[in-house]
């Protein structure tokens, strides 16, 4: 696994993303192990779990003003890419700039953080 495939890879993941296919994304290129921890610092371990909780938030999603990707980086096997949403979550404004740090193995996300 190379940096050159894991950069082609992560443009499919975000038009994915950015194209409503987040969970086909998720499943493609997410480990069964993932470990991803959102903006809140709670850890959340597993493919299952972690789908769950996308479908949550993403129900209560509306006013979509941006969601974009602003750029990425590959370094080794680990990845960044920057994230600009700008939405309302259940009619509150949501808008942040954001990096996903993700670790690779075996073609797959095993561990994701997101910080802003």
């Amino acid at each position: 696994m190379s940096e050159q495939h894991i950069s082609v890879w992560i443009d499919e993941l975000v038009s994915l993303a950015v194209g409503g296919q987040w969970e086909v994304a998720f499943e493609k290129f997410y480990h069964q192990d993932i470990e991803k921890t959102d903006l809140d610092g709670v850890p959340v371990t597993g493919m299952s779990q972690n789908i769950e909780n996308g479908r949550s938030f993403s129900s209560k999603i509306s006013n979509v003003r941006d969601f974009s990707c602003a750029g990425k980086i590959v370094k080794g096997n680990r990845s960044f890419i920057v994230w600009s949403f700008d939405f309302d979550v259940e009619c509150k404004p949501f808008k942040v700039t954001e990096v996903a740090i993700q670790d690779w193995e075996d073609g797959k996300i095993i561990k994701e953080r997101f910080f802003a």
